[in-house]
């Protein structure tokens, strides 16, 4: 079984070190190895979308995993329940240590797009994953919004932003907030990195990293919070100061009165308020934006290149559209039917996605061009060729890095795009979980009406 372009990153010896460490080493001679399993599971994300009505089947995707093999006469393709089974005994852990072990930034000191003011630009956002409606699903995850939707898990994932390529992630069930499992990727964020983030997550949060990791920020604030002008720089931004109440009281009492300046203990911010007016046709849309940051130097950080950084958020929300709708299918569920599954795929998917990022980053090194104009749609398809093809050598990778950079995406254009959503095409009654779904099974009985001589007339 072949991983193909993405068997340099997925080597069979990472997967034997990873099993060895979970302690899932099969202790007698089976038709699926540990192994063999993971690569299979790895192989269910891969082909995941290569179908636009579902996913594959698992027999079909083992049939493209062992493509290889095809040759040999006899060879079986395990059962789908054996393959089921399969999953349950390899479990979680391995795949988690496999995440453990390739997550992490893959862009070069020189790589065009990936560094802003002498740091590693990352940015970070949840997201929900849909999840098969099982009575299991949804006492461990829960949903979002009505009763009637599907289970779902909520994801918050660390990112870099020139090659996508995730730096850590962490899932729980949607009970838990995105601020919450952001407190568990605080430990990802180093000095060196400039974090970007939207203004869901709040200047608390914000002091807290900050604060314990050394790493700069970027993050877009409410434009009611309240931050003090102690100082006002040339560019147009000032200086504040994240700090409780008493003490912005205390100190706007003293300079209306003339009085000295009180002391104002907090972690020291720059506030970058700016307005965008967007022109598309005859509409104008303007919009006022306000930015708190840790780079309080305006000649290191002038204040309108710190509202084009932040900008580069949205590379969180492309990296979210391949990882749910390229990579898994655009509509498309997790299969997983058990809680234990569900975090295995999980997993599974974002090894992959990190695989995938980083083969079309090795795409852009050989080339010379930003990681965001290699196709992540090519990337994939040229992918599941090289597994399919039934062949596997040390030229293959370097084949499909030839293929991918072969069709670059054009440098991306000024456009906007409206946050609207199709009405559905029915007007059929959503299906309330409560409600309790009749027999499918029924007995059909026709017959033919005998036609009167008054329809001869």
């Amino acid at each position: 079984m072949s991983l193909g372009a993405l068997e340099s990153d997925l080597c069979p010896e990472l997967l034997d070190e990873v099993i060895e460490q979970a302690g899932v080493r099969e202790q007698r001679r089976r038709l699926l190895p540990a192994r063999t399993v993971m690569v299979f599971v790895l192989g269910l994300c891969v082909f995941c979308g290569a179908d636009s009505h579902s996913p594959p089947g698992y027999r079909m995707v083992m049939c493209w995993l062992t493509s290889t093999f095809g040759y040999l006469r006899g060879l079986v393709v395990p059962s789908a329940s054996a393959l089921c089974q399969a999953r349950k005994r390899l479990g979680v852990t391995p795949l988690r240590l496999l995440f453990d072990r390739v997550r992490g930034p893959r862009a070069a000191p020189d790589a065009a797009g990936a560094w802003l003011f002498g740091r590693r630009l990352v940015a970070f956002d949840g997201t929900a994953l849909d999840l098969a409606d099982t009575a299991a699903n949804v006492a461990a995850f829960g949903h979002i919004g009505t009763p009637s939707g599907f289970a779902q898990v909520r994801l918050v994932a660390l990112i870099e932003c020139a090659t996508h390529a995730i730096i850590d992630a962490v899932f729980d069930a949607c009970r838990h907030s995105e601020q919450e499992l952001t407190q568990r990727l605080i430990g990802a964020m180093r000095p060196g990195m400039l974090v970007l983030a939207d203004r869901n997550f709040g200047h608390r949060l914000f002091a807290q990293i900050a604060t314990s990791t050394g790493a700069d920020l970027i993050w877009r604030i409410k434009g009611n919070a309240d931050f003090p002008a102690m100082k006002i720089l040339d560019d147009g931004s000032y200086l504040s100061v994240i700090t409780a109440q008493r003490y912005k009281k205390r100190w706007r009492t003293a300079a209306r009165r003339g009085w000295p300046e009180p002391p104002m203990p907090g972690h020291p911010v720059r506030i970058v308020d700016y307005r965008v007016t967007t022109h598309v046709g005859d509409t104008v849309t303007i919009s006022d934006i306000r930015l708190v940051t840790t780079l309080l130097d305006p000649a290191e950080a002038p204040a309108r290149a710190v509202a084009e950084a932040y900008h580069q958020r949205w590379e969180s929300e492309n990296s979210y559209q391949e990882l749910k709708t390229r990579l898994r299918g655009a509509g498309f569920i997790l299969r997983s039917k058990s809680p234990d599954l569900v975090d295995q795929e999980i997993y599974a998917l974002l090894v992959t996605y990190q695989a995938l990022c980083t083969l079309r980053t090795d795409a852009a090194d050989t080339v010379g061009v930003d990681p965001r104009r290699i196709s992540f749609t090519i990337t994939i398809r040229v992918t599941r060729d090289t597994i399919t093809a039934g062949r596997l050598d040390q030229n293959t990778r370097v084949l499909a890095i030839a293929a991918i950079s072969s069709d670059l995406n054009p440098p991306r254009r000024a456009r906007v795009t409206q946050r609207v959503k199709k009405p559905p095409r029915n007007t059929f009654k959503a299906k309330r979980r409560d409600q309790t779904r009749p027999p499918s099974h029924a007995t059909h009985k026709i017959k033919v009406r005998r036609a009167s001589k008054t329809a001869l007339t």
